[in-house]
């Protein structure tokens, strides 16, 4: 039986987060993976950049969005989360090993949607931990530390990937990505300890909220303007960055001939450094500027969307790929800026027994308009403006500069969130109107 500690002991409680991350760093891993392995994946099976969006958006995110809120009702009502978590954890990886011997486009297709399956509850299931092992002010530096494994798991994703698809191939690749996920929730299992819900809340936002049925709860936390606007600000944000980065793989194997080993460590380490110094920094500002107000979290994270799209339309721009990658680390240092807040927020804003399905909610709404739309939308938009230019790789180049018009979209709701929960502070405004 899973032992309960209604105050989890410091040491413990590390060990967890260490481990929770390392798992969403294979999380990202097995996701991230297939992008840099698109180009011989496209050779090998004949397909279009509307197909190569489906597969690596689309197909992941069908299941991944739709079951969200029914697993993390689930969890609300009180599943175990550390074996929740040791499960899923083992499925996903099983799937992507299975993706490598997938032979022809709909196989590939389904035993992706596979994945998105099993990594549907993993984000809920552990924001709802994690809120339950730090108190309100600790929760965005812990939440960030957490989310640095987006990142390093993006930059293992395709340096690995890159290296081994480039020694053997793009089905080895995926075995190696899928079999350390098996050996860590396995460990996950036998170490972490479920925590006591909405113990380190105050009595005002703890346990005693009454449970409520999945639709009313999604309307009451979309009716505060400031869940809202974050919801809506990170999928926009989402939506560009997901976009650009599916595709920044096949941008410079296209476009500047470079190989895909090259291009998978290159761009491997620039997403991973960059992406830990962005969310660190993001989780780091939110916990000092909420000291003078939550809204002040969302300043910086503003800034840095608007001032990312011509430092990534002059990235774009560049001669050649070793430009391209030197212009990029601004933008991306900047492009991270908002994950922590954002996630911390969603689950400030949360009553305790809605907390996983705020979590659901926002990844849902964040990967049905970004993890699945953006990089169909700018396949699509590429196969659009190839057809017109005749040139496949100019065609990529536009529609990724397209795509990063959507991140002043994201900067406007970042704005009208800080509003909201400005006037909330103020008490000009009922929080949940």
């Amino acid at each position: 039986m899973t032992q309960i500690l209604a105050r989890p002991g410091t040491g413990r409680r590390r060990l967890t987060l260490f481990l929770l991350a390392v798992i969403y760093l294979l999380n990202f891993l097995d996701r991230q993976i297939i992008l840099i392995l698109q180009e011989p994946i496209r050779h090998e099976f004949g397909l279009s950049d509307t197909q190569l969006g489906l597969m690596t958006g689309g197909a992941f995110g069908l299941l991944y969005t739709s079951l969200g809120l029914p697993l993390a009702r689930w969890l609300d009502r009180g599943v175990v989360r550390v074996r929740f978590i040791a499960g899923i954890t083992a499925l996903w990886s099983l799937m992507t090993i299975i993706c490598g011997v997938s032979r022809n486009f709909p196989q590939l297709f389904l035993v992706r949607m596979g994945v998105g399956m099993a990594e549907a509850g993993f984000t809920p299931a552990a924001h709802s931990l994690l809120s339950d092992m730090y108190a309100p002010r600790d929760r965005p530096q812990a939440i960030g530390l957490f989310a640095i494994s987006v990142p390093i798991g993006s930059m293992a994703g395709l340096a690995i990937g890159g290296m081994v698809a480039q020694a053997h191939d793009w089905r080895v690749a995926l075995f190696v990505g899928g079999v350390p996920g098996l050996l860590v929730a396995l460990l996950f299992a036998i170490v972490a300890r479920e925590p006591d819900r909405g113990g380190m809340d105050s009595p005002a936002t703890g346990p005693a909220t009454p449970q409520i049925g999945t639709m009313r709860s999604i309307a009451l936390l979309m009716r505060r303007a400031a869940f809202r606007h974050i919801v809506f600000s990170a999928s926009v944000c989402g939506f560009a960055q997901a976009g650009i980065a599916a595709w920044l793989p096949s941008f410079l194997i296209r476009v500047h001939g470079m190989p895909i080993g090259q291009v998978g460590i290159m761009l491997g380490l620039l997403l991973g450094l960059c992406g830990v110094i962005g969310t660190y920094a993001g989780g780091w500002q939110a916990t000092r500027m909420a000291r003078a107000g939550e809204h002040r979290m969302l300043l910086l994270p503003m800034a840095g969307a608007l001032a990312s799209i011509p430092l990534l339309i002059w990235a774009l721009a560049a001669p050649s790929g070793t430009d391209v990658a030197l212009r990029l680390i601004v933008p991306l240092i900047l492009g991270g800026l908002w994950t922590a807040p954002s996630i911390a927020l969603t689950q400030n804003l949360a009553p305790v027994t809605m907390r996983a399905q705020a979590s659901a909610l926002y990844v849902i709404c964040a990967n049905l308009i970004g993890v699945s739309m953006g990089p169909l939308a700018v396949g699509l938009l590429s196969d659009v403006l190839a057809g017109r230019s005749g040139d496949a790789g100019q065609g990529l180049r536009q529609a990724l500069v397209i795509a990063t018009a959507a991140l002043l979209w994201g900067a406007l709701h970042h704005a009208l969130a800080i509003r909201a929960m400005a006037r909330e502070r103020r008490g000009a405004t009922d929080p949940m109107a």
